[in-house]
């Protein structure tokens, strides 16, 4: 039987249905947090806001971040600093104090540029910068109140400094694949490196993490950036070296380096923004190193995870008798008068699991079968619109784009005939 001819056997109910319904009308929901907060200490600002309930279902979350400068007789900083935003979550437990036990989550790392203005000496810049960040991974924390802390290392206490806006945008939809739980592994504002009397090994020891057995999957998400110059090797901002994380048997390594700085959107600026970087470029967000688990996961057990950085020796320290203060022991400056080498890290566990365990596309009122009933059922949803029951719409959903529509309807249509 052609197409056509399957088609022309449809009621003339759902042919009239059909012609009601658009393909998508997928809504879009923005949640403004901070408005051109005025950031020129490095304090953090930290707010509360509100957020969609848990109830509600969306199937992409993205953080827009931009970055403007004062009015006169302000300005921008200068100089490329660190920033972030992370989520102070509460967990509902208290201390043995009783004081609410709260867990910081660093959702969003980004660099400010260098001189985007001109009015320090440079090329006249775009005076303002945006970028876009993929929170979805985030969803389980980004609901109801939600207390956000703003972080940028700029020491300027003038007029100069930042206005940060961050919009978050949700798309309302569903994905199977539900982030549930976050484990902070290994956090780190500053980690020195290449120092024998304060090995990175005694900091980044093997943390063992109990996976629930409702987990079906996980990832390793890393965001570190390399800081300090002028020691050996110009580490750890300009140097090249690998890392690597492990979860039990298995492990993945990377170079830490982002060549592409001198084609950065943020630009042109002053000073040395072109230059290759350990991880980050200035005028840019820090895009996270993501590696699926998948293969060695196990849920019900206790996973085992570590962190290791390439073997490097800074002999550019005041604790080292034999430093000389020149190169190649120090690229420039004396001994230890350099900031020291070091990284900023965040090292995430974010555990996923099965939405719908049980249900199946097409079989709505599940009776192990598709039939003329469940057709009846994604009709109405695909007239009326898609109930708040995430599972029920996911059963409907026959095609698994990410929204009951026609073409759903047409799809089951034709399968429930085939079947005939």
């Amino acid at each position: 039987m052609s197409v056509s001819q399957r088609i022309l056997r449809l009621p003339v109910l759902f042919v009239s249905i059909l012609a009601l319904v658009s393909a998508d009308d997928r809504d879009l929901f923005i949640v403004n947090t901070f408005d051109e907060e005025f950031v020129n200490w490095a304090t953090p600002h930290v707010q509360t806001f509100g957020f969609p309930s848990p109830e509600e279902s969306f199937s992409n979350i993205q953080l827009v971040i931009t970055l403007a400068c004062p009015t006169g007789p302000g300005d921008c900083d200068p100089w490329d600093r660190l920033g972030h935003i992370s989520v102070l979550h509460e967990t509902g437990d208290t201390d043995t104090a009783g004081t609410p036990i709260i867990v910081p989550y660093e959702i969003a790392r980004f660099i400010t540029p260098y001189d985007i203005t001109g009015e320090w000496g440079g090329e006249p810049g775009p005076g303002s910068c945006a970028w876009s960040l993929d929170m979805t991974h985030y969803g389980s924390i980004l609901r109801d109140s939600v207390t956000l802390s703003l972080y940028i290392s700029t020491w300027m206490g003038n007029d100069n400094g930042w206005l940060i806006t961050a919009d978050f945008i949700f798309t309302e939809g569903f994905d199977l694949r539900e982030p549930y739980r976050i484990v902070n592994l290994y956090r780190t504002g500053y980690l020195e490196i290449g120092n024998p009397d304060n090995p990175v090994e005694d900091i980044l020891v093997p943390r063992p993490v109990w996976i629930d057995t409702e987990a079906d999957s996980g990832l390793v998400r890393v965001v570190t950036t390399g800081h300090g110059f002028g020691n050996t090797d110009n580490a750890a901002e300009f140097s090249y070296l690998h890392h690597t994380v492990r979860a039990d048997g298995a492990e993945y390594t990377w170079p830490l380096w982002r060549p592409d700085c001198a084609q950065n959107e943020c630009s042109p600026q002053g000073g040395t923004w072109v230059y290759p970087r350990a991880g980050w470029c200035p005028g840019d967000r820090v895009t996270p190193t993501d590696w699926s688990i998948v293969p060695v996961f196990s849920s019900g057990d206790t996973m085992v995870f570590d962190y290791d950085i390439e073997d490097y020796l800074n002999c550019c320290r005041a604790s080292n008798p034999e430093c000389t203060g020149e190169p190649p022991c120090c690229v420039f400056n004396g001994c230890g008068e350099n900031t020291m080498p070091n990284y900023a890290m965040s090292v995430q566990l974010i555990l996923f699991r099965n939405r719908c365990q049980g249900w199946v596309p097409g079989d709505l009122n599940r009776d192990e079968r598709m039939d003329v009933f469940d057709l009846l059922m994604v009709a109405d949803m695909v007239v009326t619109g898609e109930p708040d029951i995430p599972c029920y719409n996911y059963a409907g959903d026959l095609n698994q784009n990410g929204i009951v529509d026609l073409s759903d309807v047409i799809g089951m249509a034709l399968d429930i005939l085939d079947g005939e």
